[in-house]
């Protein structure tokens, strides 16, 4: 009979109280959980009805670096919106969008459509690299517009300084 009293004294959590932060902490674990996996899902950029990721393998172009000009040729029917260029020198290395250089006002505003050709003089912006790596960007379409992708990694073009 002392252990009852001594509980009716003891007093707890009331169930409402208890039933409101298990609710909260509910709320919390889906919003965590809701915001982890969005961040690991991208919208998905379509061109000509397939991934833009796989449009990148189709992208046919050439790129040629002598004395400060470069110059970019649109070989394929895959239009390149503007193009990064990663400029190298003794172990670090920047990348810029080619509207970013000092040649960017020359560039073509839809980008370079089959055939297309576009040089210019990047001396002023390349400096002392060792080496420039060239990559396309494409424009596709997602569910909130147009959206630029860069086609990295293998698709880039090496040039020697």
């Amino acid at each position: 009979m002392i252990k009852q009293k001594e509980m009716k004294n003891k007093s707890g959590l009331s169930p409402v109280v208890t039933t409101v932060l298990l609710v909260i902490l509910v709320i919390v674990v889906i919003g965590i959980l809701f915001l982890w996996f969005r961040g690991m899902v991208e919208e998905g950029v379509v061109k000509f009805g397939k991934n833009i990721q796989l449009v990148c393998d189709d992208v046919n172009f050439e790129a040629r670096y002598s004395s400060g000009e470069i110059s970019i040729v649109n070989n394929g029917n895959i239009p390149i919106y503007r193009v990064n260029i990663k400029i190298s020198t003794d172990g670090s290395f920047q990348t810029k969008s080619i509207k970013d250089l000092s040649v960017g006002v020359n560039w073509p505003t839809n980008g370079l459509n089959q055939g297309g050709t576009f040089t210019g003089n990047i001396q002023s912006d390349v400096g002392a690299a060792n080496k420039i790596i060239v990559f396309p960007i494409l424009i596709g379409t997602s569910g909130s517009g147009k959206k630029t992708y860069v086609c990295e990694g293998q698709y880039g073009k090496e040039l020697s300084i």
